[in-house]
């Protein structure tokens, strides 16, 4: 592996190690774009190690398809919640008092798609660490 490639791991592993490392939902779909640029400099680590060990392209592969699955899926719910709460600063108490539980339920399966993100990120960069140390 290039040193600027275990350097740009160690750097994401520290960020996603921290269990807070995403933002609220009232700010994650703001700093989308920053969360997909600490993705893209993962998953460019990635396709340069699949063209450097072509057998195991698919594994590294699936990976990508996991995470980027996962991100869109956080981010376009957060999308959504911010377009329907936009005019709104804070919530109010009848705005809990008003959510269905299919809203928590969609909230609890945001908040459990974030953590699978993390941790399938995680997963990555411990499968890239161990490629190169092989």
């Amino acid at each position: 592996m290039r040193a600027i490639d275990a350097k740009i791991l160690d750097e994401l592993e520290m960020f996603f190690g921290d269990k807070d490392c995403f933002y609220p939902l009232r700010e994650w779909f703001g700093t989308a774009k920053a969360h997909w640029i600490n993705l893209e400099r993962l998953l460019t680590v990635g396709n340069y190690i699949k063209k450097h060990n072509p057998s195991i392209a698919e594994k590294i592969s699936a990976h990508d398809r996991r995470i980027v699955d996962l991100f869109h899926k956080a981010r376009d719910f957060a999308n959504v919640w911010g377009r329907k709460h936009k005019e709104k600063n804070k919530l109010s108490t009848e705005d809990y008092v008003e959510a269905t539980n299919e809203s928590w339920d969609a909230l609890d399966e945001w908040v459990a798609t974030q953590e699978k993100l993390r941790h399938s990120i995680l997963e990555f960069m411990k499968f890239l660490h161990s490629i190169s140390e092989s």
